[in-house]
């Protein structure tokens, strides 16, 4: 199994602990001597070993959370109708998420795109399709791209260590449990505090500009140190 990141199954030393600690969290001889928390840190620390860290491992995500708060921003039934999608309103939440995440990600074949369309379709009906004629309330966009940003950190996860957590799990049951764990351990430590969480973008423009990446780029670059530092382990 390669990772989404490289498509190759990596061997370097903390990639090696990162799969060690996602096989020792869900066997069932582990006890729990290991958690979401170590498994998350240790898997991010691996995602940055090879040079620029692992923020560079989210470009593609981080321009479609822009793209996305911008769409929240402007009003999903505008939104769509700009990208020839008017018919979706009428359609089911699902079908519409579908339709607004093909549209934000692209058709690109790679791992990053796939685990951002899935990402966004994770997210979309309660935030978004199941609401397109609304336009988004204050504040909405910021927190909807959060949580599509900690939805693609945690799939991008499951993709990359899937390998050894299923092995080790044993059972579909253990590995559902398993990953949810880790889904709520990185929504809980990804969710923007005030007052540490820059203020998000007001307005469509401004989300597609330099300031809707720089707060994206911010809220990640945050997310991603809370959940390499909040868990300590030797």
């Amino acid at each position: 199994m390669g990772t989404s990141a490289a498509r190759r199954a990596p061997t370097t030393r903390l990639w090696r602990l990162a799969k060690g600690a996602a096989t020792r969290y869900l066997s069932p001889e582990g006890g729990g001597a290991v958690t979401a928390g170590e498994v998350t840190a240790r898997y991010l620390a691996a995602l940055g070993e090879d040079g620029p860290g692992a923020l560079a491992a989210f470009r593609l995500t981080r321009k479609v959370a822009q793209d996305l708060g911008a769409a929240a921003a402007q009003g999903w039934e505008e939104a769509l109708n700009s990208w020839g999608l008017g018919e979706l309103a009428g359609e089911s939440p699902e079908a519409a998420a579908h339709g607004v995440a093909a549209a934000l990600a692209g058709a690109d074949g790679g791992l990053e795109a796939a685990a951002a369309r899935a990402s966004l379709v994770r997210v979309l009906p309660p935030a978004g399709a199941a609401s397109l004629h609304a336009t988004a309330a204050e504040g909405e966009p910021g927190r909807l791209v959060s949580r599509f940003l900690a939805a693609a950190l945690h799939l991008r996860l499951a993709l990359d260590l899937g390998e050894p957590l299923e092995a080790a799990a044993g059972s579909y049951r253990r590995i559902r449990n398993g990953l949810g764990e880790l889904q709520a351990w990185i929504e809980r430590a990804a969710a923007p505090s005030a007052p540490e969480a820059p203020e998000a973008p007001g307005d469509p423009e401004a989300w597609r500009g330099l300031a809707g990446w720089t707060w994206v780029t911010r809220v990640m670059e945050m997310m991603i140190s809370r959940l390499r530092t909040i868990h300590k382990f030797e």
